[in-house]
């Protein structure tokens, strides 16, 4: 329609008549290029404060899981240092409460926190539109210092690779079957560890005996400890900085507005 009126205007030499149609032209297609850009600004900011709440859901996960490392980890913390303690004292009188002690200080809990956001977001290139520049910095930097702490996380000290070649197997598997630590759903339905209480192992007594003997008597097992309570206080550091570091994140994308 426009165009047919413009062949018109110009047959008939109407130069004001074809100015006006091409100015209406003109500005047609401004107001739709903006409503077009208004509307994927709108679409931008919906989908950044759902990237957000997605985030602190996962944060609250990971707080979560934090916690229950640093309980894992101050647990087999005592049972290292109680493992220490003992080999202090004659072979002769240690029992099956240190054989559970020794191996409960071998435990380890492998590192996994929640970054599927994370990961959707880089995915998709929707990082820019998460919020203000210092935000985005915030949450690439607690990821990457996520990965870092994982990695140190990761590494496990020769302890456990020592104790459970010298502690007989036969007291190993019974620890297994009435000392073992359980897996159990929390309120968000992610696994957690539940540490275990006191246990029996049931053992005859000269095989309590033989395996408290091998491993009090094992050279360098002092040693060996004393790296592993080591270990053990680092990854307490450690979760405990990205525990910070997450709440502090968690707050910050609460209250961030776009």
């Amino acid at each position: 329609m426009i165009l047919r009126r413009i062949r018109e205007h110009v047959v008939h030499h109407n130069w004001f008549a074809v100015a006006i149609d091409l100015l209406i032209v003109v500005i047609g297609v401004f107001l739709g290029t903006q409503a077009n850009n208004w509307n994927q600004a709108r679409l931008d900011r919906q989908q950044a404060r759902q990237y957000r709440s997605m985030l602190i859901d996962d944060l609250d996960t990971n707080l979560q899981n934090l916690a229950n490392r640093k309980q894992y980890y101050s647990w087999v913390r005592r049972e290292a240092l109680a493992t220490l303690a003992a080999l202090d004292r004659p072979s002769g009188e240690l029992g099956e409460e240190f054989l559970v002690d020794a191996y409960q200080a071998s435990q380890i809990q492998p590192w996994a926190l929640k970054r599927n956001t994370y990961d959707q977001i880089l995915s998709v290139g929707a990082m820019g539109n998460l919020g203000t520049p210092t935000l985005q910095d915030e949450v690439s930097n607690y990821y990457v210092g996520s990965e870092v702490t994982g990695t140190n996380i990761a590494a496990v000290p020769p302890y456990r690779e020592i104790l459970r070649r010298v502690m007989p197997y036969a007291v190993q598997e019974r620890i297994r079957a009435r000392c073992n630590e359980k897996i159990v759903p929390n309120s968000r339905g992610v696994p957690e560890i539940v540490v275990p209480g006191a246990c029996t192992l049931g053992l005859d007594a000269a095989v309590v005996r033989q395996g408290a003997k091998q491993v009090h008597d094992w050279p360098g097992l002092a040693l060996d400890l004393n790296r592993v309570l080591v270990d053990l206080d680092q990854k307490l550091l450690s979760v405990d900085v990205i525990s910070e570091r997450a709440t502090k994140l968690r707050v910050d994308l609460a209250h961030s507005v776009s």
